[in-house]
Formats: structure tokens, sequence, C-alpha cells
């Protein structure tokens, strides 16, 4: 509840009312609309009545919400990665990342402008540098800047700087798009695996294409696979595990990657098909404890969480600490 005790204050003190009365606001809205909303949600709609406007003011980390347009923070860059090329629907570009924290917390920052990242490739930003995020726009758990943002070193000395990402404890059916999430539930379906090619040195995905070619007196073409860094490779197979969680409030598709699905399942045993099997249905019913960020599913337009972590409930672990 640290975002939603921050927000609470900030709305008090802007408004110049005792946090009581902010929350008897929030309460009846969030009653209001028949608890379709969050709490955060219902705060946010309860400062644009009260004229408050966080897009003037400079926010800590964990203070972001999802959807703003001009977001401010001021934090470190404890994690800087390469400049990337891409090509995409016939655009080519650069894009660029790092991991930004304060006091409260981290967050990706994504930039997208060519001054932007020109600031990274020169050297004139670096890891370990204090930076200043001006009209960013918040969107799944990430800062993303544009050309009408404002990326520059700032003079602020951080202290006692927060490296996890923001994990808020939810309820399904309070998650919302761009949330880190933790939640306790039972598996209810998992779905066959599927398998996708990568690099087997930098582990990035490969592009197929064809050597020779199927014509008169010409054998049949062959596949080779090419990787962008490291030229034709012969790639390696990486899992990916989805499963439906439901916590009693609400039911929801759970996308797991290979790192965290060998949490749970050595990745290799999902390309034998008995084991594979096996594990799917001693899966099924299933408690654990489920830790990712909440994204919207673009093809079925719908809120999936990409976990980070999943552990099966101790139960007698749990008696233990609840009698402690």
């Amino acid at each position: 509840m640290q975002n939603y005790d921050l927000l609470v204050e900030r709305i008090a003190k802007a408004a110049k009312l005792e946090r009581e009365d902010v929350e008897r606001r929030i309460e009846a809205k969030k009653a209001k609309l028949s608890g379709l909303i969050s709490k955060e949600g219902a705060a946010q709609i309860i400062a644009a009545e009260l004229g408050i406007n966080f897009e003037d003011q400079t926010l800590k980390i964990s203070e972001l919400m999802a959807g703003m347009r001009k977001a401010n923070v001021i934090g470190e860059i404890i994690n800087l990665f390469p400049v990337r090329e891409y090509s995409k629907n016939g655009r080519e570009g650069k894009v660029a990342n790092f991991v930004l924290a304060d006091e409260t917390g981290s967050t990706r920052v994504v930039l997208w402008d060519v001054n932007h990242i020109g600031l990274i490739e020169n050297g004139t930003i670096k890891q370990g540098d204090v930076v200043e995020i001006k009209s960013g726009a918040t969107r799944d758990g990430e800062i993303h800047l544009s050309g009408f943002g404002e990326l520059k070193k700032s003079n602020v000395v951080m202290k006692d700087v927060k490296t996890e990402a923001i994990v808020n404890e939810r309820n399904l059916n309070e998650a919302q798009q761009g949330q880190n999430i933790r939640v306790r539930g039972v598996v209810v379906q998992v779905f066959q695996p599927r398998f996708y090619l990568v690099c087997p040195e930098c582990n990035k995905k490969v592009a197929k294409s064809a050597v020779g070619g199927q014509g008169a007196g010409e054998q049949k073409a062959e596949e080779e696979y090419k990787c962008a860094e490291h030229g034709v490779v012969v790639p390696k197979k990486k899992a990916i595990l989805n499963f439906v969680l439901d916590d009693g409030t609400e039911s929801m598709r759970v996308v797991m990657f290979s790192d965290q699905i060998n949490a749970l399942i050595p990745e290799g045993d999902l390309q034998d098909e008995k084991k594979a099997t096996a594990f799917r249905d001693d899966f099924i019913g299933t408690e654990i404890y489920l830790s990712g960020i909440v994204k919207r599913n673009q093809l079925f337009n719908n809120l999936e969480i990409v976990a980070s972590m999943a552990e099966k409930v101790d139960v007698e672990k749990l008696i233990q600490i609840l009698s402690d």
C-alpha cells in the first residue's frame, strides 16, 4: 500500500485537507463505482476533481501511475543497457534502456529520441549518474521518453537508493496495467508449452532464411538461422509456459519464460512430451505465490501477468508462520 499512502499524502497536502477526509472521499468514490476500480484509481479521480495535477510535480518512483503523459522524476541510473537498433513495419531506428532508481523503488526507462540516445552513446550520461526526466509517458510499468520529453543530468545527491522493483500485494480483480504485483492463487488451467529459437551466444531471437532453391536440377532449399550479431548459428530452443491463475476474486492468464520456468521444472523437460504432460497434470490445482508485471495482451485485449517469480506455497511453513 506504499504507493496508495504516498498518493493520499500528496492529495491531502495539495488540497489542504485532512488525510481522513481524503480517504473518505476515495472510499465513497470506490463504492459509487461498485468497486470496479482500485483505491489508487479512485484516488486519481479525487485528485482530478480537486484540481490537483501530478504532471506538474516531480514524483517519487513509487508514486508513478499508469497512463501518465507528463511524468517527472529524478533518480540514479543503476543499470544501463547497450543501445539497440531495430527495424519494424518498414521503420528503422535506435532504442536505449536503463533502470532508474530512487529511495522508493526502481523502474525501466525507454528512450526513443535520437538526441536522448546520443547522450548515452557519447558518454554524457552513464551508469551511476543521477538524471532528471520530464514529460515521460508511463505504460506497462515503464517510463517512455520521446522527443517531447527531457533528459538531463542532475546535481541531486541520491541516498539509500532501492534497486528492487516496486511490488504491490494485490487481488487479481484489483490488478491494473503496468503494476508489478504479488498474488497468491491456484493454477486452474495449463496450456501446452510453446517454443522459440534463439542464438546460443546472446539468447536473442534468430531469423530463418533459406539456402539454395528448388527448381530444375536443384535440391530442396535448406533452412538456416541467422543472429543479427553472430551471423549463421545453430539455434537452441527456449520455452514459453502459459497457465491460468485464480485467487478467488478473478482469474488471469500468466505468461512465463525460460528463466522463471526453471524454478518449477527444468526447461528442457518441457520438450519431452511425457515429462511435460506429467508436469501439467501435477501443476493444475497447485497453490503458488506469483510475482510479475500486468500487461495488456494486444491480440485478445485483456490483462495478463508476465511472471518474474513463481513458487509453490509451503503449507507447513505457512502454518508455522501463522502460529508464531
